[in-house]
């Protein structure tokens, strides 16, 4: 099931809310505790429900291993051995599924072998909840917890707004607020937070992330056709799209959250604004970066170890963190460009701080446009095409795909078709797409986030009503569902 979905918004979610507070009104804590675990299961299998049976296995399998490894009796090389089987058995499975294939056409292009490939299908989400899970083993075998009760753990991992595209939660940060009795029934300002979030996502999603990726999809369809403008305009596009479509979710999933009066926690903070690189990894899918610098990064020596062991290190982290958003060398290049410009950084950190602040935000900006061109291809040569069409494409104005990707049923523009010459509306779409790119972009660098404007304590009603206005507007696009990128991952 989608967030940005007819069923989701109008049925789903307000059927679920009601049922759960009506529960805890009753004082049945524990049937509304399983009332938003039935409902997050039925979340999960809306369009194929032998994903539940996965994902019901994997938390009964990992609930199995936490009771083994709380247990304050049980000899310490047992408890190893627990461990390295819990480690084994969740990689074991995200194997399965996610990389299989991707080895079996590695292992045929460098043996001459021809494996068959099995061509299995991804379940949606298993890579946060298998990182989700294995955070919980470790954390039990340091013995970081006490005995967690089934439901709760269950909620824990299956809690439907973080489930299949993040963010990587805790179970210290979780888990207390579903035992919390005061969260036990609706708040005013939980709930008006929880309806901004929502409707600032929804709208980041639907009017802003879907239409940038139709730049990006046109532009990707002859890059022979694009001139040197449109070629920057495509790789801009997808920037733009990436941004918001992940902003949008992470906005929907905190505000989702907040109305059931749980707190997920911040994982995407304005990223475009920060000024190097180790800044944008600070900012951007925040929960990812601090998993794996908890039990990879640290556990490998972190720092701790001298300069150029630390080079290592973080070249291992963030090429396993290309590696974990897909099976294909693209995002391994992905991972290797970025943790060698965070390498970089490091060994050239009092020059890079030392330049102006306006060149530095434009360098990483511009290599965190040039590194998603990989994150975003279908294949190796795709990124360079673009950038040789980028150099070399010649002059010209925006292609008509692009410019049909904004223009195209665009009120304003069928207005003014009516009392404008043909090279009138050609201009005029030129200079719509063009402000459509700068608004993009000024929202990445210059807006508050979306963080800042519900903290705002002082809010007028105009605002209410351009959210209302706003999240009708946004209902209006749901026919045109497009599924958040982060949940192909």
């Amino acid at each position: 099931m989608l967030f940005n979905s007819y069923v989701f918004l109008l049925a789903f979610l307000p059927i679920v809310w009601l049922l759960y507070f009506g529960f805890n009104k009753c004082k049945w804590f524990r049937v509304a505790q399983f009332s938003l675990i039935a409902a997050s299961f039925v979340f999960y299998g809306y369009q194929d429900w032998r994903l539940c049976l996965l994902l019901a296995a994997s938390i009964c399998v990992n609930y199995g291993l936490h009771l083994i490894l709380v247990r304050p009796a049980l000899r310490q090389n047992i408890r190893k051995m627990v461990l390295v089987v819990g480690i084994l058995s969740n990689l074991g499975i995200l194997f399965y599924f996610k990389y299989l294939d991707f080895a079996i056409v590695n292992f045929n292009f460098l043996t001459g072998s021809d494996v068959a490939l099995r061509y299995i299908a991804l379940p949606l989400g298993i890579s946060f909840y298998t990182f989700q899970q294995l955070s919980f083993v470790v954390d039990s075998y340091r013995r970081e917890m006490e005995k967690y009760r089934f439901l709760d753990y269950a909620l824990f991992v299956s809690f439907f707004p973080q489930l299949v595209a993040g963010p990587i939660v805790l179970h210290s940060e979780m888990v207390p607020q579903f035992v919390d009795r005061n969260r036990k029934k609706p708040d005013y300002e939980s709930m008006m937070a929880g309806m901004e979030y929502l409707i600032w996502g929804l709208a980041k999603k639907v009017l802003l992330a879907d239409s940038f990726g139709r730049m990006w999809d046109a532009g990707t369809v002859s890059i022979r056709g694009l001139n040197s403008l449109s070629a920057v305009a495509v790789m801009l596009a997808y920037t733009l799209e990436i941004y918001f479509d992940f902003s949008g979710y992470c906005d929907m999933a905190i505000g989702i959250g907040k109305l059931f009066r749980i707190d997920i926690p911040i994982n995407f903070d304005s990223p475009y604004k920060a000024r190097n690189i180790a800044q944008f990894w600070k900012k951007w899918h925040i929960t990812l970066h601090r998993f794996l610098t908890t039990y990879l990064y640290i556990p490998l020596g972190g720092n701790r170890k001298g300069k150029w062991r630390t080079c290592l290190n973080v070249m291992i982290v963030f090429t396993i963190s290309g590696l974990w958003h897909g099976a294909d060398w693209t995002f391994v290049v992905w991972g290797i460009l970025h943790g060698s410009m965070i390498v970089l950084y490091r060994l050239q950190r009092k020059r890079a701080d030392a330049l102006p602040g306006w060149l530095s935000w434009l360098l990483t900006f511009g290599f965190v446009n040039v590194a998603w061109l990989f994150f975003a291809a279908q294949d190796m040569l795709q990124p360079f095409k673009l950038m040789y069409m980028m150099v070399l494409g010649g002059f010209g104005g925006f292609t008509q795909g692009i410019v049909n990707a904004v223009c195209e049923k665009n009120i304003l523009v069928v207005f003014l078709d009516y009392f404008c010459s043909e090279g009138m509306m050609s201009l005029i779409n030129q200079l719509i797409t063009t402000g459509w790119f700068i608004g993009g972009l000024l929202l990445c660098v210059k807006a508050p986030s979306t963080h800042e404007i519900v903290a705002a304590k002082h809010r007028r009603q105009g605002y209410f009503l351009w959210l209302a206005l706003l999240f009708v507007w946004s209902v209006t696009k749901l026919s045109l569902v497009s599924k958040f990128i982060y949940f192909n991952f």
